[in-house]
C-alpha cells in the first residue's frame, strides 16, 4: 500500500568521499539491469533506481516503513559486492521521506553537483530512471517521484539563471584543456560518451581540430574524428595515440584501469607527452601510482579543488532555486498523502499548488513572523476542504 511506503536514498558523492572510496562503492553501470533486479528482490522493497555518475553513486528506493534503509544498502553491498561498508558509513548520506525527495530535486536541479547548475545530471538521472523502467523496478510512487523531479529541474532552469551557459564537469575540464593549448597542440580523447562529445564541441568552438580519438569500438571513434577533425585509433593502439598527443582526456565506463602509469611514463620520457591528463572516469582510467610528477594530472577530486574557486558568483541564484524546490516537494508530498485515495488523488497536487499561489499573491502583505502561521492555517483549511470535497463526490457517485 502507498500509505505504508517510504521513499529513501542512500549514496555518496565527491563532496562526501574521495575518489578511491567512490571507485570502491560505485555500482557498475555495465551490470545495472541484473543488480536492479537483485536489489528489488529483497523483502520489503517496492521499487529502486540507481543513479551512478562520475561523481556520485546513489540508490533511490521505495520500501515498507518498517525497513532500515541503511541496513538494506549495507547488506546489498556485502551480499553482491563482498564489500563491508560499515566502517565507511560516515561517507554515505541516508535520507528518507521529505528529505530524500528534497535531495533528488536538488540533484536534478544542479544544486548538489560539483559544478553548480550542471546540466549533464538531468540526462544522467533520466537515463537511470529509463533503465530501471526497462527492468521494471519502478513502482507507482517512484514513477511519480522522478517525473516530479524532472519537472522541478526544468522549472529551476527556466525560472533562474542557475543553468545559464550549460555548465558541466566536462565543460570545466574543457576550460582547463583550453588554458594549456598551443597552436600545434594535439589532444587524445579516450572513450565515446557525453563527456567526450562536450570536450570535442568546446574545443571545436575555439577552432581546434587536432584530435586523436581512441575507443574500443573503432567506428564510434571514427565518427567523432569525421565530425570534429583528427583521426581515430582502436584502444589497442593507445600507446601510439599518447606518443602524438600533448593532452590526454579520458572518460570511459571501464570497470578497470585501462592506462598504466608505466605506459604513460615510458611515452613521456621519450616524447615529452602527454604533459596534461584529465581523467573523469569512476573508476579512474589512469593508474596514478608511480605517475611522473612532471605531468599535470586532474581527476574528479582534483577538479573539485579547482572548481571551489570558480563558482562563487553562481551562489546568488541558490535561494530562488531552493524556494522552487521547496514548492515542488510540497506538491509531491500532497500527492503522496492522497495517493491511496482514488477519489482525491487526481486533485491533491492541484489543490496544493493553488494554496501556494494564493500565499504568494499576498506574500508582501504578510509579516515574516506570521508566514508560518498562515502556512499552517491554509494547510488545515485544505485538509478540511478535502474531507468535504470527497464526501460530496462519494454522495454523487452512489
Amino acid at each position: 500500500m502507498v500509505e505504508e511506503t517510504q521513499i529513501s536514498v542512500v549514496g555518496l558523492n565527491i563532496k562526501t568521499a574521495n575518489v578511491k572510496d567512490l571507485e570502491l562503492c560505485q555500482i557498475p553501470r555495465f551490470n545495472f539491469n541484473h543488480l536492479l533486479k537483485l536489489f528489488a528482490s529483497q523483502i520489503g522493497i517496492e521499487g529502486v533506481v540507481f543513479v551512478s555518475t562520475c561523481n556520485r553513486s546513489e540508490i533511490y528506493f521505495s520500501h515498507h516503513n518498517g525497513i532500515n534503509p541503511w541496513g538494506i544498502v549495507e547488506e546489498f553491498y556485502k551480499q553482491f559486492f563482498q564489500i563491508d561498508i560499515t566502517s565507511k558509513k560516515n561517507l554515505f548520506y541516508s535520507y528518507s521521506g521529505k528529505r530524500a525527495i528534497e535531495h533528488l530535486f536538488r540533484v536534478i536541479s544542479g544544486l548538489d553537483s560539483l559544478v553548480i547548475g550542471e546540466y549533464q545530471i538531468q540526462g544522467q538521472v533520466k537515463e537511470a530512471y529509463s533503465i530501471a523502467c526497462q527492468v521494471k523496478t519502478v513502482d507507482k510512487i517512484l514513477h511519480k517521484l522522478f517525473h516530479a523531479a524532472f519537472r522541478c529541474g526544468k522549472l529551476v532552469r527556466n525560472s533562474t539563471s542557475i543553468g545559464k551557459g550549460r555548465f558541466s564537469v566536462a565543460g570545466i575540464a574543457a576550460d582547463i584543456i583550453i588554458s594549456f593549448l598551443k597552436d600545434n597542440s594535439s589532444v587524445a580523447i579516450v572513450g565515446v560518451n557525453e563527456n567526450t562529445i562536450i570536450i570535442s564541441e568546446e574545443l571545436s568552438k575555439k577552432g581546434f581540430k587536432n584530435f586523436v580519438y581512441v575507443n574500443r569500438t573503432l567506428h564510434k571513434a571514427q565518427a567523432l574524428a569525421e565530425k570534429y577533425g583528427g583521426f581515430a585509433l582502436p584502444l589497442d593502439n593507445l600507446a601510439q595515440a599518447l606518443e602524438v598527443s600533448d593532452i590526454l582526456f579520458t572518460s570511459t565506463a571501464s570497470p578497470n584501469q585501462i592506462i598504466s602509469s608505466t605506459t604513460i611514463n615510458s611515452v613521456f620520457e621519450k616524447f615529452g607527452k602527454p604533459f596534461l591528463i584529465l581523467d573523469l572516469a569512476i573508476p579512474r582510467d589512469v593508474q596514478i601510482d608511480g605517475l611522473c610528477e612532471q605531468i599535470f594530472y586532474y581527476d574528479i577530486e582534483k577538479l573539485k579543488e579547482y572548481l571551489d574557486t570558480q563558482q562563487k558568483l553562481r551562489l546568488d541564484e541558490v535561494p530562488l532555486c531552493e524556494k522552487i524546490i521547496k514548492d515542488e516537494v510540497d506538491a509531491f508530498l500532497a500527492w503522496q498523502e492522497s495517493a491511496s485515495d482514488e477519489i482525491f488523488e487526481p486533485f491533491a497536487e492541484k489543490f496544493e499548488r493553488i494554496r501556494k499561489e494564493l500565499i504568494e499573491e499576498y506574500i508582501i502583505q504578510i509579516h515574516p513572523t506570521d508566514l508560518e502561521k498562515i502556512d499552517k492555517i491554509t494547510r488545515q483549511l485544505l485538509h478540511r476542504t478535502k474531507a468535504i470535497f470527497v464526501s460530496i463526490l462519494k454522495e454523487k457517485n452512489k
